[in-house]
């Protein structure tokens, strides 16, 4: 064996060249052989255990993540559907008052036999709209915000210069533009 060799076979073993060839004994260059190969086996049996514990505590916080985020979306959700459902119906309460009332100028009957309940669920609506309003764009959309500020804004008739069916039919209308419109924010805001 020549010097060449000698150190070849030393250094692929982890040895030290200036030993005699003799006092290598054959069966501890196949043992450590064998515990280099066992060695390999432990570190990729760890390397891989490490990815899947990694990966697993990697989608688990995704998952959490995505459940929390669609939770909170849901509730907003439904905060919105709320809002839209009470601008609705307050909308629809104003409009049939406002109806009554000009069916009732129009004919010059007595009054409706459900005007107390209808005037009292009219105030009820008129202030729910006024905050609505007020509150704006913060549950509801721009547009259906801007739609309400528009029917807060509108022109009023003057009751010693106009007859009273005038006024309702006036108010009919914008209530009537109004719940269009918020339907149609509704539909839109609340993808449905």
């Amino acid at each position: 064996m020549t010097s060449h060799d000698k150190e070849a076979v030393f250094s692929n073993h982890g040895m030290n060249p200036d030993w005699d060839i003799a006092t290598l004994n054959p069966s501890r260059l196949c043992q450590r052989s064998a515990e280099k190969k066992k060695m390999q086996e432990y570190l990729q049996i760890i390397i891989t255990g490490a990815i899947g514990l990694l990966s697993t505590i990697i989608a688990a916080f995704a998952s959490a993540r995505w459940a929390v985020r669609q939770a909170f979306q849901q509730r907003w959700w439904e905060r919105k559907e709320a809002a839209y459902t009470e601008i609705v119906e307050a909308l629809h309460d104003l409009l049939r008052y406002s109806s009554i009332c000009a069916k009732q100028s129009l004919s010059g009957n007595e009054e409706h036999t459900k005007e107390k309940e209808f005037g009292d669920r009219y105030s009820e609506a008129y202030w729910k709209i006024q905050k609505m309003t007020d509150i704006g764009a913060f549950v509801i959309s721009a547009d259906a915000a801007a739609i309400l500020k528009k029917l807060r804004d509108k022109p009023q008739l003057k009751w010693d210069e106009n007859p009273p069916w005038d006024i309702y039919e006036a108010d009919c209308d914008y209530y009537r533009e109004a719940l269009e419109g918020i339907r149609q924010c509704a539909k839109k805001d609340l993808k449905i």
